[in-house]
C-alpha cells in the first residue's frame, strides 16, 4: 500500500474519531438540557401541588398563624395570614422529599412588579429568586395583588451533572477505549508496512541476485545448443535444451516478481504513443501460435473495430495481451481454442481474449485480480504461476485509464475484456485526461 493512502486512512479514521467526539459532546450537552428540563417541570409540579394543599387546607390553628411584627403594616398582615409562610415552608420541604428533589433550596413570596418580598428564606439571593423559572401564582391563596412564589435551588447545576455522572463516565470510557484501539490499530499497521517493507527488500534483493546465474546459465546453455557443437551426442542436447527452457521460465517468473515490486512502489513510468492495436495483437499472436499448434490447437483473430489506432503504453499493452494469451494456454483443457477480437464502443475499444477452458466459479471471479491470488485446486498444481499475471494487468490497464472484466461460467469457458479508450489526452508530465 502507498504511503499517500495509509496517510489518507489515518486522516479519515481521524476525524471520524474526532466526529465521534464531537456528536458525543452534543448528546450530552442534550441530555443536560433534558434533565434541566425534566427537574424544571418537576419544581413546577411540585409547587402547584404546595399551593393547591394550601387551598385545601381549612383549619386555622394557631401554630399556622404568624405573628406581625411591631413595625409591619396592615396589608403585610393580611397577606402572610392568607399565605401562612410556616406551613408553606413544611409543605414545601415535604414535597420536594416526595419527589426526590433536594430540600437545599430558597423561597421567598413576591410581588413581580414591585420586587417586594413578603415573605420566605431568600437571604442574600432575592436577585436570584427574582430571575428563577421555577415559580408559581399565589392568586388561589390572596387575591388582592398578584404574588407569585419563587424558588432557586443554588446547586441545581450539580444536582443535574450528578443525574448524568453515570452516562459520562460509560461515555469517556467508551471513548478512551476507542482512542487506545485505534492508536494500537495504527501501531500495529505501521508494524506491518514495515515487515511488509522488509519481506519485499528481501525478495527484490534475491531476485536481483538470482538474474546474474539465470544469465550465466541462459548464455552457456545456448553455447551448448548452438549447431557448431558437433561433439555434443543427442542425449546431451536435450537435457541442453530442458536446461534452457527451464531456465528462460525461471527467467520469466523472476521477471515478474521484479514487475510486481515496481508496481507497488508506484515507480513505474508510462510511455504514451500511438499504437495499432491489431498489429500488437499480432505480435502475442507470433509468440505464442507455435506452441499453440504444438498442442494441436489454434487462436483466432476478429478484427471487429474500425479505430483501433489508441494513445496509449505499447509495451504494458503488448505484457497484458501476452498474460491473458497465456492464462488462455495454460487453463485449456486439451487443445487450446482461442479467440481474440476487437470491437469499438463510443469512443472505447473492447479487446476480447475467449478461451474454452474450465471456467472460473462466481466467488473466485472477485478474488482473480488480487495479488498473489490462485484458485484452489487442493493439492493438484498442474499449472504452474505465482498468481501475479492478472494482477499486473488489473493495475496496468487502470494506469492506462482502462478496464478489465471478466465473465466466466464453470465448465464453459472465461473471456477477458479489455476496455481503453482510444483518444486519451496526455500532457507532457505523463498525467491522462
Amino acid at each position: 500500500m502507498k504511503k499517500r493512502t495509509i496517510a489518507v486512512i489515518i486522516a479519515l479514521a481521524s476525524m471520524a474519531l474526532v466526529g465521534i467526539l464531537i456528536i458525543q459532546v452534543y448528546w450530552m450537552h442534550n441530555a443536560y438540557k433534558l434533565q434541566a428540563e425534566l427537574f424544571d417541570n418537576s419544581v413546577n409540579v411540585t409547587l402547584k401541588s404546595v399551593v393547591n394543599r394550601m387551598f385545601d387546607e381549612k383549619s386555622m390553628n394557631a401554630d399556622n398563624m404568624y405573628v406581625c411584627s411591631p413595625d409591619c403594616d396592615h396589608r403585610t398582615k393580611q397577606i402572610l395570614e392568607a399565605i401562612k409562610p410556616i406551613r408553606l415552608d413544611s409543605l414545601m420541604r415535604e414535597e420536594f422529599t416526595g419527589m426526590e428533589i433536594t430540600k437545599e433550596f430558597t423561597w421567598g413570596v413576591f410581588d413581580p412588579e414591585s420586587g417586594i418580598f413578603y415573605a420566605g428564606e431568600q437571604g442574600d439571593l432575592k436577585k436570584e429568586i427574582l430571575k428563577s423559572g421555577h415559580r408559581v401564582s399565589l392568586s388561589c391563596l390572596y387575591r388582592t395583588e398578584q404574588l407569585l412564589l419563587g424558588v432557586y435551588f443554588p446547586k441545581e447545576s450539580k444536582i443535574l451533572l450528578l443525574r448524568l455522572v453515570p452516562w459520562i463516565i460509560l461515555s469517556i470510557f467508551f471513548l478512551i477505549t476507542l482512542v487506545l484501539a485505534f492508536s494500537y490499530m495504527i501501531f500495529l499497521f505501521k508494524k506491518q508496512k514495515k515487515l511488509s517493507e522488509l519481506k519485499s527488500d528481501f525478495v527484490n534483493n534475491m531476485t536481483h541476485e538470482l538474474k546474474t546465474p539465470i544469465s550465466t546459465i541462459s548464455l552457456a546453455s545456448e553455447m551448448l545448443l548452438n549447431p557448431s557443437n558437433n561433439f555434443l551426442d543427442e542425449k546431451t542436447r536435450k537435457y541442453a535444451k530442458m536446461i534452457f527452457d527451464e531456465n528462460q521460465r525461471m527467467q520469466q517468473q523472476v521477471d515478474q516478481v521484479l514487475q510486481m515490486a515496481v508496481l507497488e512502489e508506484g515507480s513505474f513510468k508510462l510511455d504514451f504513443a500511438n499504437v495499432d492495436v491489431h498489429k500488437l495483437i499480432y505480435n502475442c499472436i507470433n509468440r505464442f501460435e507455435l506452441l499453440v499448434n504444438s498442442l494441436g490447437g489454434y487462436i483466432r483473430f476478429d478484427k471487429n473495430a474500425a479505430e483501433h489506432f489508441i494513445t496509449t503504453d505499447q509495451v504494458h499493452l503488448q505484457n497484458i495481451i501476452c498474460n491473458l494469451l497465456d492464462n488462455a494456454i495454460k487453463y485449456s483443457v486439451g487443445k487450446p481454442e482461442i479467440l481474440i477480437s476487437t470491437k469499438n464502443i463510443e469512443d472505447d475499444i473492447i479487446i476480447s481474449v475467449k478461451d474454452k477452458g474450465p471456467g472460473i466459479s462466481l466467488s473466485d471471479q472477485k478474488l482473480i485480480f488480487d495479488k498473489l491470488y490462485r484458485i484452489p485446486k487442493g493439492n493438484l498444481h498442474d499449472v504452474k504461476g505465482f498468481g501475479l499475471g492478472l494482477y499486473y494487468v488489473k493495475t496496468m490497464i487502470e494506469s492506462l485509464r482502462g478496464e478489465v472484466r471478466v465473465h466466466s461460467e464453470p465448465g464453459i469457458g472465461s473471456t477477458f475484456e479489455i476496455q481503453l479508450p482510444v483518444n486519451l489526452i496526455v500532457q507532457a508530465n505523463g498525467k491522462q485526461y
